[in-house]
């Protein structure tokens, strides 16, 4: 390959090799956690300086400017270094220029973090978080909820690394209501969460007024039931909280459009459960339907199939090609501080 060559095709190649390069540190940036968790102190001891990072941006959200300056030094360079040392492994397989491109827009992006001094796009005081948008990549709001839940969504620009850890949703130490979960496919939900360490567990057969502002994540077991006014009742108890609210709602069918409005609402955050004939399985069925459910929420999915991996797909592409319909109860806001309206006005 002649040199103009490698410039042209490491130019058109750098967003990518830059993109592998914030993906190495999505990893690293998990191993930081999971040294803070550790018994060893040593191990502790190395990854403390990241822990300056969440005292800057605490679980409320909170910037808390006196730890700006640390911040820089315990988490911005090093993270620029460890990208650097990516780009130095990049050197070693691939040509000069591919090296030379990336290690220049990690270090553009790095002097725009400077700048701001540490208030990027995925750091910065917040009022209302909205419900993050479905998909592969992770808006400025997926990632705050990082700095709620530092054990999970460590994920900077792709879930990559959250999907092979399990980390794209926290369960543990929140509070979770099942609604109408006497059905085979309910009680093993509630078997599959209590196995995986949740233990604020409800479970009602009807929706009251104590039981929506405390939950954490509503889920809707019985298909028949009318999901609209208990999901805008939701979303109105929760209205004035920081986070949003998050809703499970099992669906028999695909292709239903109001599951389809909900999935982009930035007021909640909806997952559509396909199971179908949720009253028919078996217990090892439900069992098994189960596990899959929580398996594919903590891997990110708001589209969650009970199905075979075939029939999924199919199913997955009938939802995203469902119009959405919003259903007239609710209300359509570009953010949920909008919704602050409506608790001044009462």
């Amino acid at each position: 390959m002649l040199p103009w060559q490698s410039i042209v095709l490491a130019l058109g190649l750098g967003p990518v090799l830059w993109l592998a390069g914030a993906i190495a540190f999505d990893f690293v940036h998990f191993v930081l956690h999971a040294m803070l968790r550790s018994r060893w102190r040593l191990l502790r001891a190395l990854a403390w300086p990241h822990r300056v990072h969440h005292r800057w941006i605490d679980r409320e959200l909170v910037v808390h400017f006196e730890y700006q300056r640390r911040n820089i030094w315990c988490h911005i360079v090093p993270e620029y270094l460890t990208q650097l040392a990516f780009t130095g492994g990049v050197a070693w397989l691939l040509p000069l220029p591919f090296a030379a491109v990336l290690a220049g827009l990690q270090t553009v992006v790095f002097l725009s973090i400077l700048r701001e001094r540490g208030l990027d796009l995925n750091h910065r005081p917040i009022e209302l978080l909205d419900a993050y948008r479905p998909g592969f990549m992770t808006p400025p709001a997926y990632h705050a909820l990082h700095h709620v839940h530092p054990d999970a969504y460590f994920s900077a620009y792709t879930k990559l690394v959250d999907v092979l850890v399990r980390g794209a949703a926290l369960l543990r130490g929140r509070r979770i209501v099942l609604h109408r979960a006497t059905g085979p496919f309910g009680q093993a939900l509630d078997e599959a969460l209590r196995a995986h360490g949740v233990r604020d567990i409800e479970r009602v057969e009807s929706i009251d007024a104590v039981a929506l502002p405390a939950a954490d994540v509503l889920v809707l077991c019985d298909p028949r039931t009318d999901e609209v006014p208990i999901l805008e009742a939701f979303i109105d108890a929760t209205r004035t909280r920081k986070l949003p609210p998050e809703a499970w709602v099992v669906h028999p069918r695909s292709d239903d459009a109001t599951a389809r409005h909900y999935l982009d609402d930035v007021r909640i955050h909806y997952r559509t459960l396909l199971v179908p004939e949720p009253d028919a399985l078996s217990a090892g069925q439900a069992a098994t339907a189960a596990r899959r459910v929580l398996g594919r929420i903590l891997r990110g999915f708001h589209y969650v199939s009970t199905e075979p991996l075939r029939s999924e797909f199919r199913g997955r592409r009938r939802f995203r090609a469902t119009p959405p319909a919003r259903p007239e109860r609710a209300r359509p806001v570009r953010h949920r501080s909008e919704l602050l309206e409506t608790a001044w006005a009462e």
